[in-house]
């Protein structure tokens, strides 16, 4: 069976004749994709709510499309993660952001710490890498990308979870969270690591401490590991 090219965006999707007034998106469906009149892909609104629609018609900066089913997205997932992540040297917070999206990551969190180097983050370009990452993964949402915070804003944001893991290697393995635990958030210091006075602010904020094990992993991936396995656990 073929898989269904998906598309999200802001539309409002309802049964029958559609027009999307969406310049970006007709242009990569029928410039780019190649795709035809007749041929059928998936819209999304980015809240989960999509819809297998067929193509009928290009215009010069919108596609016409007609709604043939409108549902939930039954793949995305029911916890809530927020991933606190530093700003991180290079693309590597991009490379972050998209990877963890691909997971199921709800939100995601740009945070300055002691040790940041890098202070400037086009979150243009991550929302936009994010949107292409919930569209690759079959996602029906598209994880908000918050503005910059500092840790100590951070730290604010975080009373809103049920739960807050702070990654560092001194912690303890990472175990079963409760079944309450639905919104968690999660903790990725910069290249340097984190700095003493934001490991004992996340302790006495009363955050688990977490380590992903002995050996030494680079931020983005212990930010990917960190969500592949905080949801699992909230999935088992």
């Amino acid at each position: 069976m073929t898989k269904l090219h998906r598309f999200i965006g802001p539309w409002q999707l309802a049964h029958g004749n559609v027009r999307l007034d969406d310049a970006d998106l007709a242009h990569q469906m029928r410039s780019v994709l190649k795709l035809k009149a007749g041929e059928t892909v998936i819209l999304g609104d980015g809240t989960g709510q999509e819809a297998h629609c067929s193509i009928l018609s290009y215009e010069r900066d919108a596609v016409v499309v007609q709604c043939n089913s409108i549902g939930r997205n039954a793949a995305e997932p029911q916890a809530h993660l927020v991933l606190y992540c530093a700003v991180l040297k290079h693309e590597h917070f991009e490379l972050a952001a998209g990877k963890v999206t691909e997971i199921g990551a709800r939100s995601i969190v740009p945070v300055i710490t002691a040790r940041t180097v890098k202070l400037n983050l086009r979150t243009d370009r991550v929302e936009r890498i994010v949107r292409e990452a919930a569209e690759l993964a079959g996602r029906g949402l598209v994880p908000e990308v918050r503005d910059v915070m500092t840790f100590d804003q951070a730290l604010s944001d975080a009373h809103h979870n049920d739960a807050n893991l702070f990654l560092d290697p001194e912690g303890k393995p990472l175990d079963r969270l409760g079944a309450g635990n639905r919104k968690v958030g999660i903790f990725i210091g910069p290249e340097g690591g984190w700095d003493e006075n934001e490991k004992r602010a996340a302790h006495e904020y009363g955050m688990r401490i977490i380590s992903l094990g002995p050996l030494v992993m680079r931020a983005e991936t212990a930010a990917v590991v960190a969500a592949y396995l905080t949801l699992h656990t909230l999935r088992s």
